[in-house]
């Protein structure tokens, strides 16, 4: 699993999976044309040989040569860690090749007991073990074991060491372990989770896509759980466990990205796509927006139009960075149009020689913004917005 790092080290940012391959019978994996950029290799890989002992009263497991036989790989990172904060990061440029390989160790294997339940309706809360690489979820297994009539338990077998995130019980907790040897767990001992239950409420009462891909991506207090995602259906949706914390709302619909502009809870709004999330479940409106106008303006230097410049609408919504903002890159007379925008307070900035700036980070624009052109859209707003005055372009 190859990963990036971002370079800017900015807060918000995150770990991202960027690719994966299978290694050939050499053991040998490949991944080309990168971009410039900090990279992180991730290796989860189980032995060909490796037996997973059965279950037994005695919990002494089958025989020695079995027993011999039960072990896992744990993750491994480059270069050769099995610690997650000792991965070693690969920094590419533009034409290098780097040769990354990891040595793997097989280890004993884990056995996970967990306490089950049944829900209201009968049927039994099956526990999940998920494991996490930089934030990003890479294996979840259901239960490999279930004796509830005589045990009540259900047992995850063949683990390797690892940190993991447990979900049982019902209603469902969620339990981080740091498995370094094989225990019993009472899903109780974590942390409660809540049932999150929305609909999707599209601008001017239009209908919600029939299908949309809904992503809570975790923030503060969920920083160390896997991003969540469910689907809605003629606009409603929802998620069985979600841990307390705060969370960015993404809808993914038609094969684009949707605005997420505002959420209602309890009966009050709050602008914006963050959702914070507490110990007991929650209704949730996610009022979207629509790209319904079109900004028509100059970009002028010294009093006179200039080509070439990038035209970015920058939204007052900073956390709807790249859902709301637009670009366009000025004509030879400095006519520029910005399309699809949504409705909202925004400033239009220019910049010469600006298309070699990562403009998608946090601040990256900011010293723009005052000499920038404010500008707002409204739902009752012209189909067409002509601006009254030329927008100033700034050197980069």
């Amino acid at each position: 699993m190859l990963f990036e790092k971002p370079r800017h080290h900015a807060q918000d940012e995150r770990i991202v999976q960027s690719d994966s391959a299978v290694t050939d019978d050499t053991g040998a994996y490949e991944f080309g044309n990168l971009a410039d950029g900090d990279y992180l290799v991730a290796v989860s890989a189980q032995p060909w040989y490796a037996m997973p002992r059965a279950n037994d009263n005695s919990g002494k497991g089958g025989s020695e040569a079995n027993a011999q036989l039960d072990v896992a790989y744990p993750i491994t990172y480059f270069d050769s860690t099995t610690d997650e904060t000792s991965a070693t990061p690969i920094l590419l440029s533009k034409g290098s090749r780097v040769e990354a390989d990891v040595a793997l160790h097989a280890v004993p294997a884990l056995r996970i007991v967990v306490d089950t339940t049944r829900r209201a309706d009968g049927r039994l809360a099956r526990p999940e073990l998920q494991q996490l690489v930089f934030g990003t979820q890479v294996a979840a297994e259901s239960v490999g074991f279930i004796d509830t009539l005589k045990r009540g338990s259900a047992e995850f077998n063949g683990v390797a060491p690892g940190h993991y995130e447990l979900t049982a019980g019902d209603p469902p907790h969620i339990v981080e372990l740091d498995a370094t040897q094989s225990e019993h767990v009472d899903p109780d001992s974590g942390s409660a989770t809540a049932a999150v239950t929305g609909v999707l409420h599209m601008p001017r009462g239009g209908a919600p896509p029939d299908e949309a891909h809904l992503i809570l991506q975790p923030q503060e207090g969920a920083q160390s759980h896997a991003s969540l995602s469910t689907t809605a259906h003629n606009g409603g949706f929802h998620f069985d466990s979600v841990a307390p914390g705060t969370w960015t709302v993404i809808l993914v619909g038609d094969g684009k990205i949707l605005p997420v502009l505002a959420l209602g809870t309890g009966g009050a709004a709050h602008a914006g796509n963050a959702l914070t999330v507490r110990d007991r479940p929650m209704d949730v409106v996610v009022m979207l927006g629509e790209g319904i106008a079109r900004i028509d303006g100059i970009a002028q230097k010294g009093g006179k139009g200039l080509g070439g410049a990038m035209i970015v609408l920058v939204p007052k919504q900073a956390g709807n960075l790249e859902t709301l903002a637009r670009r366009d890159q000025s004509d030879s007379d400095g006519s520029f149009s910005l399309r699809d925008v949504v409705p909202g307070q925004y400033t239009i900035v220019a910049i010469e020689d600006g298309w070699e700036l990562d403009w998608t980070q946090p601040g990256a624009l900011a010293r723009y913004l005052p000499s920038g052109t404010a500008v707002t859209v409204n739902d009752t707003s012209a189909d067409v917005l002509h601006l009254s005055g030329p927008v100033v372009v700034q050197p980069r």
